[in-house]
């Protein structure tokens, strides 16, 4: 059997001409100019338009996908394998698939699923497993975020196939953002919730449009402590990290000023810890 393999394998490539060739490395560069100037014409427009944003940066990996697509159809056309030489070469790559390429063709079959399933695009702010941040490229083989410390994160797209996924955002601009403040047990929960409102409807990267919800919970961790936890939404996903500093700041201040804070922190430190729900 690999005998008929390689035996067809050598007759096609006895078939190729250096022409041939040089037209498939010349289609395969020019794929790679316009994939390029795709992607920074629908950056381009994204930034031109911000309410279309999220639109024009779903169209990136669709057409990133497209081209190359088109292009394979291309070369296939181009270099002209007979159906004898297509099945030897699809038979090789099963056996390669067998001796080690799993991971690249489960890569392969996640960024396909992630294409059409679409549990995120491009611009959405999601939580895969561990890692949390702006999804900036979307690939057959991978996905990249950044994170809020401006950290490059690729998950490999099989991973993703079996982790769960939390969409902050879900293709829209605006996000829910949660701020936690960890207060004397003491405290007014009244008070204390009538400061969480006033510290969110004061920033400016409220979106007012939306409710915000403050609530306050006893808590026991080494000692009693009321949790204030203050919920808004802010008008771009990209400020979240400044609503919550901001929110974080305005309360803090206020709730020092009426000695609402504890006065030894969670771990010997202040308390006062933002997260994200």
């Amino acid at each position: 059997m690999n005998l008929i393999l390689a035996q067809q394998s050598t007759s096609w490539l006895e078939q190729l001409t250096f022409a041939k060739v040089a037209e498939s490395a010349l289609i395969v560069i020019g794929i790679m100019i316009a994939v390029s100037f795709l992607e920074k014409g629908l950056e381009a427009l994204a930034s031109m338009a911000p309410r279309s944003r999220f639109f024009f940066k779903t169209l990136v990996p669709i057409g990133r996908f497209s081209l190359w697509l088109l292009g394979g159809i291309w070369l296939v056309s181009i270099l002209a394998p007979t159906k004898d030489t297509v099945i030897a070469l699809t038979a090789s790559f099963g056996i390669a698939v067998g001796f080690g390429s799993q991971d690249l063709v489960k890569n392969l079959i996640g960024g396909l699923i992630i294409l059409t399933d679409r549990p995120y695009q491009l611009g959405d702010r999601v939580q895969i497993g561990s890692a949390y941040g702006e999804i900036d490229h979307i690939g057959l083989r991978s996905t990249k975020m950044t994170n809020a410390d401006d950290t490059r994160i690729t998950i490999p797209n099989g991973e993703i196939l079996t982790a769960q996924i939390w969409n902050s955002n879900g293709g829209v601009p605006d996000a829910q953002v949660s701020v936690d403040l960890y207060l004397d047990a003491a405290a007014d929960p009244y008070e204390a919730m009538s400061i969480g409102y006033e510290a969110a409807y004061s920033s400016p990267y409220l979106l007012a449009a939306k409710p915000v919800v403050c609530l306050v919970a006893d808590q026991v961790q080494q000692w009693p402590y009321l949790r204030l936890r203050i919920k808004g939404y802010v008008y771009d996903h990209r400020f979240e990290p400044r609503f919550q500093s901001d929110i974080t700041a305005r309360a803090k201040c206020e709730l020092k000023k009426r000695g609402m804070l504890p006065r030894m922190g969670f771990g010997g430190s202040s308390l006062g810890d933002s997260s994200t729900s």
